[in-house]
């Protein structure tokens, strides 16, 4: 994962094949390999982790220190070990939702906010971000598919009980 960082320090062809290797990219137009290494770049390197309006909460560089301990417990040096991004972005997705992993404490401490005085509010609060997380974590809306599969399945079950009559 490191070398990633070190790849996109330099904007030579050799080192853009080699960011987007790592990336799993491959078998693009070189005039698409900038593009697309710039808009990867965007998104790896300016990751907030955070709303709209909110301050930055986390940042891929600075906080380094904090989930690199996390990966080696797993087995992981990301100093020496090859990992492709999609495996180190779900792993690190893994870490902040993991209550004991170290990533997890530094962030509750940066997003901790003095609990309001009534209980009401209080309780707003935690219905509005269970909720986003609801819609955050919900599985895609059924098709008209499954729709149409659970009537045939449905008629077939109510056929097969007239049968038996």
């Amino acid at each position: 994962m490191l070398k990633l960082f070190e790849y996109s320090k330099s904007n030579d062809k050799a080192s853009i094949k080699r960011s987007l290797s790592l990336l799993g990219v491959e078998d693009l137009k070189e005039e698409e390999e900038v593009i697309v290494l710039n808009e990867i770049s965007k998104y790896v390197f300016e990751i907030n982790n955070m709303h709209s309006n909110s301050k930055k909460t986390f940042d891929l560089n600075l906080d380094y220190k904090y989930y690199f301990p996390d990966f080696l417990s797993i087995g992981i040096n990301l100093n020496t070990d090859d990992i492709s991004w999609w495996e180190f972005d779900s792993l690190l997705d893994w870490f902040f939702r993991k209550e004991d992993s170290s990533i997890s404490s530094v962030m509750s401490f940066r997003l901790y906010e003095k609990p309001p005085k009534n209980s009401k509010t209080q309780e707003e609060k935690e219905h509005r971000y269970r909720m986003q997380m609801k819609n955050k974590y919900a599985l895609p809306k059924s098709q008209k598919n499954d729709d149409s599969l659970q009537k045939m399945w449905n008629y077939i079950e109510k056929k097969a009980g007239e049968d038996k009559e």
